[in-house]
């Protein structure tokens, strides 16, 4: 979606920020181990991206520019936390950083796949990977409603991931072919 005539620095960025806040949440999201913590990094994120959006030339790409501070708000964040425990180094951090961000670019076509893929599925299968995955319920509850043992759900929550996968590197190939 181009600028209108009309639209101000302001307008360009908080349109760019808008398209892109999934991307930087899934970014972040593959670089920090719990929800909480890539939740709370996204929003550190959100504030320094506005404080510098004059920075931004909306001439240029914003996500690269975007990635860079969010790779920025992660290490003060890591920094943050050596102080409490162990955490990876930086130049982890940095390698992991790097290879996520290729990944979060390609996030609306694996979403894209991965509805056509959901698509294939039964009902129960999809009901089983909601409730875990959406709903975020434990697997002992999961098998208790399904009337299943746990190691059943765990298997064919694995086999549904590694189904999912599959088919979702091949709905890409044929987009990308």
């Amino acid at each position: 979606m181009s600028p209108g005539p009309q639209s101000t620095p302001d307008s360009r960025f908080i349109e760019a920020l808008t398209r892109y806040q999934p991307v930087l949440e899934a970014f972040c999201h593959a670089n920090l181990a719990s929800r909480e913590n890539a939740h709370d990094v996204l929003q550190q994120t959100n504030v320094k991206l506005w404080e510098k959006s004059a920075d931004w030339n909306p001439e240029t790409e914003f996500l690269p520019w975007a990635f860079a501070v969010t790779r920025f708000t992660m290490l003060s964040f890591f920094r943050d936390k050596m102080r409490d425990r162990l955490v990876f180094d930086p130049d982890v951090i940095e390698s992991m950083a790097a290879e996520t961000e290729t990944a979060a670019t390609e996030l609306p076509e694996r979403q894209e796949a991965l509805g056509h893929c959901l698509k294939k599925l039964t009902p129960d299968q999809r009901g089983l990977l909601h409730a875990h995955y959406t709903e975020g319920r434990p697997l002992r509850e999961i098998a208790r409603t399904t009337h299943r043992t746990e190691s059943a759900v765990k298997m064919n929550l694995l086999r549904l991931r590694h189904s999912l996968g599959d088919c979702i590197q091949l709905q890409l190939r044929k987009t990308n072919a």
